[in-house]
């Protein structure tokens, strides 16, 4: 059985892509009710979902299962449960050169 991260938010968190001449902030939010605070991140393998506060569950390809990994890290070494309002939650976007790989320079 794989194991199962999960990173609860009060605040908001963000998508970070930052490649050679390109830099993108995007706040993470639900797919379904547009609901940027209160999100659950989970990561299970590979597969990754958000969950607002009204229960909706989502997915966006930008939630790499390592990006929830690592802030969950983070967060068990703070020894908080629910990440504070006030913190910044930075997600970096994974690179995804199998979607055009001739084109990987400008994806």
């Amino acid at each position: 059985m794989e194991a199962q991260y999960e990173v609860r938010t009060a605040g908001t968190a963000d998508y970070i892509d930052s490649q050679a001449g390109y830099f993108s902030r995007v706040q993470v939010s639900c797919r379904e009710c547009d609901a940027r605070t209160g999100l659950t991140l989970t990561a299970r393998g590979d597969d990754t979902q958000i969950t607002c506060p009204a229960g909706h569950v989502t997915r966006d390809w930008r939630l790499g299962s390592e990006a929830v990994r690592d802030v969950a890290a983070a967060v068990a070494d703070a020894g908080v449960e629910v990440v504070p309002a006030d913190a910044e939650i930075q997600l970096r976007v994974p690179t995804r050169t199998e979607i055009l790989p001739d084109y990987e320079d400008i994806i």
